[in-house]
């Protein structure tokens, strides 16, 4: 696909303006990864925002067809470790971080544990949680009696997360498992298939883990969101260059079908996610994931009295974000979207 050097047009997208360098290299249309629609548009050039790991600039391009938001692969592929910066994943730092621990095991609880109790009450079978992260979610699925693994490829969260959930950490990827023969009869997707590369790949091959009939739940942004519709670049949902795709309502449910699953729930509205998410982009200096991370690389340490203050008003504003996180999500415009899937 011929490259062609863009002289310095303004562009004024998602109520926001830009000015693009006339030196500033890149596709102008890219075909997309999930419909195939062979003229996806570039449409916002992003910096790291939140965790400043580069300096580089990354261009997302938009399909008008399903609505997703996406990276080139190719330029990123190689490069996705170096975005995870240290103190990426939450672990208890400072005298009050007991506080932050139960807030957090109290949303994961009412959130993401509730719906898949909704789903088996019965709490049987062996669940998967891919990309567990620090162990959370992990932690409370075993305390709920589900036989529950988690999956990490980072070494620094499989440390974390043999913490809180010792002897039930499975490091690496989902080929490694696949070569031992593990099966599943649950697998939760919570926010990773928005970091997967070549997530169509990806979906067919977890099906290599799953017992028939199997279950799988999928979470991710959702760029068809109120939010991120006023917001634009600024959404804090896109996360560049962390999440390679950033999916609609739409898209992720073409990509779901195309991989052979069916859908049988879907859900917009995420206690844990939704009010953070608008919080976060609109004051960027309180969240608190990335003032951790900044704060680590500065000073060595992941908790400060001024750290402290900020969160304490970060959760006041996502309690105040509440109702609104509500609204959007009972317009079908929520700024998750949350899917149940099964596989026969």
């Amino acid at each position: 696909m011929k490259r062609e050097q863009v002289s310095p047009p303004f562009w004024i997208l998602a109520s926001e303006f830009y000015i693009l360098d006339s030196n500033f290299d890149f596709e102008s249309s890219m075909r997309c990864p999930i419909c195939e629609n062979p003229n996806a548009q570039a449409r916002y050039r992003m910096t790291d925002r939140f965790f400043e790991v580069s300096t580089d600039q990354f261009w997302l391009y938009h399909c008008s067809s399903c609505d997703l938001l996406f990276q080139e692969e190719d330029k990123i592929r190689d490069r996705l470790p170096e975005f995870y910066p240290s103190g990426y994943w939450w672990q208890e730092a400072g005298k009050l971080s007991w506080l932050e621990r139960t807030y957090r095991e109290w949303v994961v609880r009412h959130d993401q544990l509730g719906f898949v109790l909704s789903l088996f009450p019965d709490r049987q079978g062996r669940l998967l949680d891919i990309g567990c992260a620090s162990g959370t979610f992990l932690k409370l699925a075993l305390q709920a009696g589900f036989d529950a693994f988690g999956l990490e490829q980072s070494e620094e969260a499989v440390r974390i997360a043999q913490r809180v959930a010792p002897g039930r950490i499975l490091e690496g990827n989902e080929q490694d498992l696949i070569a031992r023969g593990e099966k599943f009869d649950i697998l939760t997707l919570f926010h990773s298939l928005e970091h997967m590369t070549d997530p169509f790949r990806y979906l067919k091959n977890i099906q290599k883990l799953l017992r028939k009939p199997g279950q799988v739940i999928i979470q991710v942004p959702n760029v068809q969101s109120l939010q991120a519709r006023i917001l634009g670049s600024r959404w804090y949902g896109l996360d560049c260059p962390r999440h390679v795709y950033n999916y609609s309502t739409f898209s992720v449910l073409h990509l779901l079908g195309r991989a052979g699953y069916r859908i049988q729930r879907v859900r917009h509205f995420s206690l844990r996610d939704n009010g953070a998410a608008l919080v976060s982009s609109l004051f960027p200096a309180l969240d608190t994931m990335s003032q951790r991370v900044k704060l680590l690389k500065k000073k060595g340490k992941l908790h400060s009295l001024s750290l402290s203050i900020k969160e304490s008003a970060y959760l006041a504003l996502v309690i105040l974000a509440q109702p609104f996180a509500l609204l959007e999500a009972a317009l079908g415009r929520g700024a998750t979207v949350t899917v149940y899937v099964t596989l026969d």
